[in-house]
């Protein structure tokens, strides 16, 4: 979402009704979004989020913007969802998947953090309201987001 609408819509605390419009408009025009996650492991714990807009946990990040790489939305979407500056070299090992559902083809890179210590987030409590530091194993007891249940089952058992 671009930052003006981000912030009117957050201003008139309009989430929920922000994401209705969008999944609409996806089941209608079926695109092709791009978008950029990072998983942030801490002392073999993932950081998780729940989007006010969205069933089941998720990483932070979002969509790429126009001339925007996937490494540097995700540094910029970690700004924004949660306060967190970090490099564009600390964001490494991506990982890519595809989704096609009724609303469209969804294709994500996720790229990894390490943190040595745990890093302080600021979740806004209107797009993010809630962060949890789970193992791979207590994450996939949860409900999850597809791509990142299927990044947990490919990828995460190694972290």
């Amino acid at each position: 979402m671009g930052k003006r609408l981000k912030r009117l819509v957050a201003r008139l605390r309009l989430y929920w009704l922000a994401a209705r419009l969008y999944e609409t408009w996806q089941l209608l025009a079926r695109p092709h979004n791009h978008g950029a996650l990072v998983a942030i492991w801490h002392q073999g714990r993932l950081l998780l989020v729940q989007a006010s807009y969205r069933h089941g946990l998720g990483l932070p990040g979002g969509g790429l913007e126009r001339r925007e790489t996937a490494q540097q939305a995700a540094v910029r979407e970690l700004t924004e969802e949660l306060g967190l500056r970090v490099s564009q070299e600390e964001l490494v090992d991506p990982w890519q998947i595809t989704e096609t559902s009724a609303r469209g083809k969804n294709s994500v890179t996720i790229f990894t953090l390490r943190a040595a210590r745990e890093p302080v987030i600021h979740l806004d409590g209107l797009e993010l309201v809630a962060g949890h530091w789970l193992t791979t194993q207590e994450a996939l007891g949860r409900p999850l987001v597809s791509h990142v249940r299927t990044y947990l089952i490919e990828r995460g058992l190694k972290k």
